[in-house]
Protein backbone atom coordinates (compact mmCIF):
# COMPACT_ATOMS: atom_id res chain seq x y z
CA UNK A 1 0.00 0.00 0.00
CA UNK A 2 1.42 3.46 -0.87
CA UNK A 3 2.60 5.42 2.17
CA UNK A 4 0.81 8.58 1.07
CA UNK A 5 -2.53 6.89 1.86
CA UNK A 6 -1.48 6.57 5.49
CA UNK A 7 -1.44 8.84 8.51
CA UNK A 8 1.59 9.60 10.64
CA UNK A 9 1.20 8.82 14.36
CA UNK A 10 3.17 9.21 17.55
CA UNK A 11 2.84 7.00 20.63
CA UNK A 12 5.28 6.83 23.50
CA UNK A 13 8.70 7.50 21.99
CA UNK A 14 7.76 6.08 18.59
CA UNK A 15 6.58 7.71 15.36
CA UNK A 16 5.07 5.58 12.62
CA UNK A 17 2.85 5.29 9.55
CA UNK A 18 -0.45 3.40 9.76
CA UNK A 19 -4.01 3.56 8.44
CA UNK A 20 -6.55 5.62 10.29
CA UNK A 21 -9.23 2.93 9.98
CA UNK A 22 -11.02 0.40 12.14
CA UNK A 23 -8.86 -2.62 12.87
CA UNK A 24 -10.77 -5.13 10.75
CA UNK A 25 -10.79 -2.82 7.70
CA UNK A 26 -7.15 -1.78 7.85
CA UNK A 27 -4.33 -3.58 6.06
CA UNK A 28 -1.77 -2.07 8.43
CA UNK A 29 -3.26 -2.80 11.83
CA UNK A 30 -3.13 -0.03 14.42
CA UNK A 31 -5.68 0.57 17.13
CA UNK A 32 -5.10 3.79 19.12
CA UNK A 33 -7.51 2.54 21.80
CA UNK A 34 -4.93 -0.07 22.79
CA UNK A 35 -2.40 2.46 24.06
CA UNK A 36 -2.92 1.40 27.70
CA UNK A 37 -2.29 -2.20 26.73
CA UNK A 38 0.95 -1.26 24.98
CA UNK A 39 1.98 0.85 27.99
CA UNK A 40 1.36 -2.21 30.18
CA UNK A 41 3.43 -4.32 27.77
CA UNK A 42 6.34 -1.86 27.95
CA UNK A 43 6.20 -1.88 31.76
CA UNK A 44 6.11 -5.68 31.95
CA UNK A 45 9.11 -6.13 29.67
CA UNK A 46 11.05 -3.35 31.43
CA UNK A 47 10.34 -4.87 34.85
CA UNK A 48 10.65 -8.59 34.23
CA UNK A 49 13.19 -9.15 31.45
CA UNK A 50 16.97 -9.01 31.47
CA UNK A 51 19.15 -6.85 29.24
CA UNK A 52 20.38 -8.14 25.87
CA UNK A 53 17.20 -10.17 25.37
CA UNK A 54 15.93 -11.30 22.00
CA UNK A 55 12.37 -10.68 20.82
CA UNK A 56 10.04 -11.87 18.07
CA UNK A 57 6.77 -10.28 17.00
CA UNK A 58 4.79 -12.66 14.79
CA UNK A 59 2.19 -10.00 13.86
CA UNK A 60 3.86 -6.62 13.67
CA UNK A 61 1.13 -4.65 11.85
CA UNK A 62 2.52 -1.13 11.83
CA UNK A 63 5.31 -2.23 14.17
CA UNK A 64 4.31 0.19 16.94
CA UNK A 65 4.26 -2.42 19.72
CA UNK A 66 7.62 -3.91 18.82
CA UNK A 67 9.16 -0.50 18.26
CA UNK A 68 8.01 0.71 21.66
CA UNK A 69 9.41 -2.42 23.31
CA UNK A 70 12.75 -1.90 21.58
CA UNK A 71 13.05 1.85 22.18
CA UNK A 72 11.42 2.31 25.59
CA UNK A 73 12.53 -0.76 27.58
CA UNK A 74 16.24 -0.98 26.76
CA UNK A 75 16.02 -4.76 27.14
CA UNK A 76 16.52 -5.99 23.57
CA UNK A 77 19.71 -6.43 21.59
CA UNK A 78 17.94 -8.52 18.93
CA UNK A 79 14.39 -8.08 17.67
CA UNK A 80 12.58 -9.71 14.74
CA UNK A 81 9.48 -8.11 13.22
CA UNK A 82 7.21 -10.26 11.06
CA UNK A 83 4.00 -9.63 9.16
CA UNK A 84 2.88 -11.23 5.93
CA UNK A 85 0.83 -8.15 4.97
CA UNK A 86 2.83 -5.17 6.14
CA UNK A 87 6.55 -5.95 5.83
CA UNK A 88 7.22 -2.78 3.80
CA UNK A 89 5.41 -0.55 6.29
CA UNK A 90 7.35 -2.04 9.21
CA UNK A 91 10.59 -1.37 7.34
CA UNK A 92 9.44 2.21 6.71
CA UNK A 93 8.62 2.68 10.39
CA UNK A 94 11.94 1.25 11.52
CA UNK A 95 13.62 3.74 9.21
CA UNK A 96 11.57 6.57 10.75
CA UNK A 97 12.96 5.62 14.18
CA UNK A 98 16.44 4.54 13.07
CA UNK A 99 18.27 6.93 15.39
CA UNK A 100 16.78 5.21 18.46
CA UNK A 101 17.45 1.67 17.20
CA UNK A 102 21.18 1.82 16.48
CA UNK A 103 22.15 -0.69 19.19
CA UNK A 104 19.55 -3.30 18.21
CA UNK A 105 20.05 -6.04 15.65
CA UNK A 106 16.76 -5.77 13.70
CA UNK A 107 15.20 -8.09 11.15
CA UNK A 108 11.96 -7.69 9.21
CA UNK A 109 10.28 -10.65 7.48
CA UNK A 110 6.96 -11.32 5.76
CA UNK A 111 6.36 -14.98 6.52
CA UNK A 112 3.13 -16.79 7.34
CA UNK A 113 3.00 -16.70 11.15
CA UNK A 114 1.43 -20.16 11.35
CA UNK A 115 4.53 -21.72 9.78
CA UNK A 116 7.19 -19.27 10.94
CA UNK A 117 10.54 -21.01 11.29
CA UNK A 118 14.02 -19.90 12.23
CA UNK A 119 17.13 -21.43 13.74
CA UNK A 120 17.03 -18.88 16.58
CA UNK A 121 15.11 -19.00 19.84
CA UNK A 122 13.76 -15.95 21.61
CA UNK A 123 13.40 -14.63 25.15
CA UNK A 124 10.16 -12.83 24.27
CA UNK A 125 7.59 -13.85 21.66
CA UNK A 126 4.44 -11.89 20.83
CA UNK A 127 1.30 -13.24 19.13
CA UNK A 128 -1.18 -10.45 18.38
CA UNK A 129 -3.43 -11.50 15.47
CA UNK A 130 -6.87 -10.33 14.43
CA UNK A 131 -9.07 -13.16 15.71
CA UNK A 132 -7.85 -16.30 17.43
CA UNK A 133 -4.19 -16.95 18.30
CA UNK A 134 -4.50 -20.73 18.48
CA UNK A 135 -3.23 -21.32 14.94
CA UNK A 136 0.10 -19.66 15.78
CA UNK A 137 0.91 -21.17 19.16
CA UNK A 138 2.90 -24.04 17.73
CA UNK A 139 5.19 -21.69 15.79
CA UNK A 140 5.80 -19.56 18.86
CA UNK A 141 6.32 -22.34 21.38
CA UNK A 142 8.94 -24.04 19.20
CA UNK A 143 10.99 -20.84 19.38
CA UNK A 144 10.52 -19.85 23.04
CA UNK A 145 13.63 -19.99 25.22
CA UNK A 146 13.72 -21.40 28.74
CA UNK A 147 12.40 -18.74 31.13
CA UNK A 148 11.12 -16.84 28.10
CA UNK A 149 7.93 -14.77 28.10
CA UNK A 150 5.05 -15.45 25.71
CA UNK A 151 2.46 -12.73 25.05
CA UNK A 152 -0.81 -13.86 23.46
CA UNK A 153 -3.75 -11.73 22.29
CA UNK A 154 -7.23 -12.78 21.15
CA UNK A 155 -10.10 -10.77 19.67
CA UNK A 156 -12.51 -13.65 18.98
CA UNK A 157 -14.31 -12.95 22.23
CA UNK A 158 -17.68 -14.15 20.89
CA UNK A 159 -16.24 -17.66 21.00
CA UNK A 160 -14.38 -17.26 24.28
CA UNK A 161 -17.25 -15.59 26.14
CA UNK A 162 -19.99 -18.06 25.23
CA UNK A 163 -21.81 -16.40 22.33
CA UNK A 164 -20.33 -18.80 19.77
CA UNK A 165 -20.00 -22.08 21.65
CA UNK A 166 -19.27 -24.27 18.62
CA UNK A 167 -16.39 -22.00 17.65
CA UNK A 168 -15.06 -22.14 21.20
CA UNK A 169 -15.08 -25.92 21.22
CA UNK A 170 -13.56 -26.11 17.73
CA UNK A 171 -10.70 -23.69 18.42
CA UNK A 172 -10.11 -23.97 22.17
CA UNK A 173 -11.53 -27.37 23.08
CA UNK A 174 -13.70 -25.86 25.82
CA UNK A 175 -17.32 -25.10 26.63
CA UNK A 176 -17.91 -21.48 27.55
CA UNK A 177 -21.11 -19.89 28.82
CA UNK A 178 -22.69 -16.44 28.75
CA UNK A 179 -22.51 -15.33 32.37
CA UNK A 180 -21.95 -12.14 34.37
CA UNK A 181 -18.28 -13.12 34.50
CA UNK A 182 -17.80 -14.32 30.92
CA UNK A 183 -14.68 -12.19 30.46
CA UNK A 184 -12.98 -14.16 33.25
CA UNK A 185 -14.06 -17.42 31.60
CA UNK A 186 -12.45 -16.24 28.37
CA UNK A 187 -9.15 -15.56 30.15
CA UNK A 188 -9.22 -18.97 31.81
CA UNK A 189 -10.03 -20.74 28.52
CA UNK A 190 -7.22 -18.97 26.68
CA UNK A 191 -4.68 -19.71 29.43
CA UNK A 192 -5.79 -23.35 29.42
CA UNK A 193 -5.32 -23.62 25.67
CA UNK A 194 -1.85 -22.07 25.70
CA UNK A 195 -0.73 -24.28 28.60
CA UNK A 196 -2.04 -27.39 26.83
CA UNK A 197 -0.16 -26.49 23.64
CA UNK A 198 2.99 -25.77 25.65
CA UNK A 199 2.82 -29.21 27.23
CA UNK A 200 3.20 -30.73 23.75
CA UNK A 201 6.58 -28.99 23.62
CA UNK A 202 7.44 -30.07 27.19
CA UNK A 203 7.13 -26.44 28.35
CA UNK A 204 5.49 -25.40 31.62
CA UNK A 205 4.04 -21.90 31.75
CA UNK A 206 3.19 -19.57 34.61
CA UNK A 207 0.48 -16.92 33.98
CA UNK A 208 2.02 -13.51 34.74
CA UNK A 209 -0.60 -10.95 33.79
CA UNK A 210 -3.82 -10.37 31.85
CA UNK A 211 -5.60 -7.42 30.32
CA UNK A 212 -9.19 -7.49 29.08
CA UNK A 213 -10.59 -4.45 27.24
CA UNK A 214 -13.86 -4.68 25.31
CA UNK A 215 -13.35 -7.33 22.64
CA UNK A 216 -9.60 -7.58 23.26
CA UNK A 217 -7.90 -10.08 25.57
CA UNK A 218 -4.18 -10.37 26.24
CA UNK A 219 -2.25 -12.70 28.52
CA UNK A 220 1.43 -13.04 29.42
CA UNK A 221 3.00 -16.32 30.48
CA UNK A 222 6.53 -17.26 31.52
CA UNK A 223 8.34 -20.52 30.78
CA UNK A 224 9.34 -22.11 34.09
CA UNK A 225 11.21 -25.20 35.26
CA UNK A 226 8.83 -25.87 38.15
CA UNK A 227 6.93 -29.14 38.48
CA UNK A 228 3.93 -27.41 40.04
CA UNK A 229 0.72 -29.21 39.10
CA UNK A 230 -1.20 -27.46 36.35
CA UNK A 231 -4.71 -26.65 37.58
CA UNK A 232 -6.93 -27.41 34.62
CA UNK A 233 -10.50 -28.63 35.09
CA UNK A 234 -14.18 -27.72 35.00
CA UNK A 235 -16.46 -25.22 36.72
CA UNK A 236 -20.21 -25.51 37.33
CA UNK A 237 -22.73 -22.67 37.03
CA UNK A 238 -26.24 -22.98 38.41
CA UNK A 239 -28.96 -22.62 35.78
CA UNK A 240 -31.27 -20.67 38.11
CA UNK A 241 -29.18 -18.63 40.58
CA UNK A 242 -25.79 -16.89 40.65
CA UNK A 243 -24.08 -19.74 42.56
CA UNK A 244 -21.12 -21.44 40.91
CA UNK A 245 -18.33 -23.75 42.07
CA UNK A 246 -15.36 -25.74 40.79
CA UNK A 247 -16.38 -28.82 42.76
CA UNK A 248 -18.24 -31.27 40.52
CA UNK A 249 -21.95 -31.23 41.37
CA UNK A 250 -24.90 -32.06 39.13
CA UNK A 251 -27.17 -29.88 41.28
CA UNK A 252 -26.60 -26.44 42.77
CA UNK A 253 -25.54 -26.50 46.42
CA UNK A 254 -27.66 -23.39 47.08
CA UNK A 255 -30.99 -23.90 45.28
CA UNK A 256 -30.81 -27.48 44.02
CA UNK A 257 -31.21 -26.59 40.34
CA UNK A 258 -29.30 -28.20 37.48
CA UNK A 259 -25.78 -26.93 36.85
CA UNK A 260 -24.04 -26.22 33.54
CA UNK A 261 -20.50 -27.54 33.19
CA UNK A 262 -17.93 -25.11 31.75
CA UNK A 263 -14.44 -25.95 30.56
CA UNK A 264 -11.95 -27.18 30.51
CA UNK A 265 -10.55 -24.04 32.14
CA UNK A 266 -7.44 -22.84 33.89
CA UNK A 267 -8.44 -22.90 37.58
CA UNK A 268 -5.22 -21.49 39.03
CA UNK A 269 -4.26 -17.85 39.62
CA UNK A 270 -4.89 -15.53 36.68
CA UNK A 271 -1.68 -13.63 37.33
CA UNK A 272 1.49 -13.76 39.42
CA UNK A 273 1.18 -11.42 42.40
CA UNK A 274 4.97 -11.44 42.87
CA UNK A 275 5.53 -10.21 39.31
CA UNK A 276 2.72 -7.65 39.48
CA UNK A 277 4.29 -6.16 42.63
CA UNK A 278 7.64 -6.08 40.84
CA UNK A 279 6.02 -4.10 38.01
CA UNK A 280 4.47 -1.69 40.51
CA UNK A 281 7.84 -1.17 42.19
CA UNK A 282 9.46 -0.36 38.84
CA UNK A 283 6.67 2.08 38.03
CA UNK A 284 7.01 3.80 41.41
CA UNK A 285 10.77 4.19 40.97
CA UNK A 286 10.06 6.41 37.97
CA UNK A 287 12.65 4.78 35.72
CA UNK A 288 10.23 4.71 32.77
CA UNK A 289 9.39 7.91 30.95
CA UNK A 290 5.59 7.56 30.92
CA UNK A 291 3.34 10.63 30.91
CA UNK A 292 1.48 11.29 34.17
CA UNK A 293 -1.89 10.00 32.92
CA UNK A 294 -0.31 6.69 31.85
CA UNK A 295 1.41 6.31 35.21
CA UNK A 296 -1.87 6.85 37.05
CA UNK A 297 -3.74 4.31 34.91
CA UNK A 298 -1.01 1.70 35.19
CA UNK A 299 -0.63 2.20 38.93
CA UNK A 300 -4.38 1.98 39.51
CA UNK A 301 -4.72 -1.20 37.45
CA UNK A 302 -1.78 -3.02 38.99
CA UNK A 303 -2.58 -1.92 42.54
CA UNK A 304 -6.15 -3.18 42.28
CA UNK A 305 -5.00 -6.37 40.61
CA UNK A 306 -2.43 -7.09 43.33
CA UNK A 307 -5.20 -7.01 45.95
CA UNK A 308 -7.68 -9.36 44.25
CA UNK A 309 -8.72 -12.58 45.93
CA UNK A 310 -7.37 -15.70 44.25
CA UNK A 311 -10.75 -17.39 43.79
CA UNK A 312 -12.70 -18.61 40.81
CA UNK A 313 -14.97 -15.95 39.24
CA UNK A 314 -16.68 -12.87 40.59
CA UNK A 315 -20.22 -11.63 41.23
CA UNK A 316 -21.72 -8.30 40.19
CA UNK A 317 -23.96 -5.93 42.11
CA UNK A 318 -26.51 -5.92 39.28
CA UNK A 319 -26.62 -9.72 39.12
CA UNK A 320 -27.03 -10.00 42.90
CA UNK A 321 -29.71 -7.32 43.14
CA UNK A 322 -31.68 -8.85 40.27
CA UNK A 323 -31.60 -12.26 41.91
CA UNK A 324 -32.63 -10.91 45.32
CA UNK A 325 -35.18 -8.53 43.76
CA UNK A 326 -33.73 -5.57 45.64
CA UNK A 327 -32.43 -2.16 44.60
CA UNK A 328 -28.90 -2.43 43.26
CA UNK A 329 -26.20 -2.50 45.93
CA UNK A 330 -23.34 -0.02 45.81
CA UNK A 331 -20.04 -1.63 44.85
CA UNK A 332 -18.46 0.26 47.76
CA UNK A 333 -20.24 -2.18 50.08
CA UNK A 334 -17.88 -4.97 48.98
CA UNK A 335 -14.17 -4.86 49.78
CA UNK A 336 -12.83 -7.50 47.36
CA UNK A 337 -13.43 -5.82 44.01
CA UNK A 338 -12.16 -7.00 40.64
CA UNK A 339 -10.51 -5.16 37.77
CA UNK A 340 -12.71 -7.14 35.37
CA UNK A 341 -15.92 -5.23 36.10
CA UNK A 342 -16.73 -1.88 37.72
CA UNK A 343 -19.61 -3.68 39.45
CA UNK A 344 -17.69 -6.88 40.19
CA UNK A 345 -16.50 -8.30 43.52
CA UNK A 346 -15.07 -11.61 44.71
CA UNK A 347 -16.02 -13.66 47.77
CA UNK A 348 -13.97 -16.19 49.71
CA UNK A 349 -16.99 -18.25 50.82
CA UNK A 350 -19.68 -20.18 49.02
CA UNK A 351 -22.64 -18.25 47.63
CA UNK A 352 -24.87 -19.77 50.32
CA UNK A 353 -22.56 -18.69 53.14
CA UNK A 354 -22.20 -15.26 51.56
CA UNK A 355 -25.99 -14.69 51.61
CA UNK A 356 -26.44 -16.20 55.07
CA UNK A 357 -23.76 -13.93 56.55
CA UNK A 358 -25.40 -10.72 55.50
CA UNK A 359 -23.62 -10.23 52.17
CA UNK A 360 -20.29 -9.71 53.92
Amino acid sequence: MPFYYMDFFKEGKVKFFAEDKQLKKAEVFFNPKRKFDRDLNVLLVSSLMHKNSSGLELFSGSGVRGLRLCIETGKFSVFAFNDIKSKEIVEKNLQANRGKLLKIDKKVTGFDSASFETSKKYDYIDIDPFGSPVFYLNSALKLLKKEGILAVSATDTAALMGSAQKACMRKYGSVSLKTAYSNELSIRILIKKVIEEAAVHSIKLLPLLFNFEGNFLRIYLKSIASNVKERIGYAYQCSKCPSRQIKEEAKCSYCGSKTHRMGKLWLGPLYSKKHVIKMLSALNRGTLDFPEDSILKLSDYLTRLSKELDVFSYYTTSQLSSFLKQPEFSISRFKDKTVLSPKGFRIASSFSDFLNNGLE
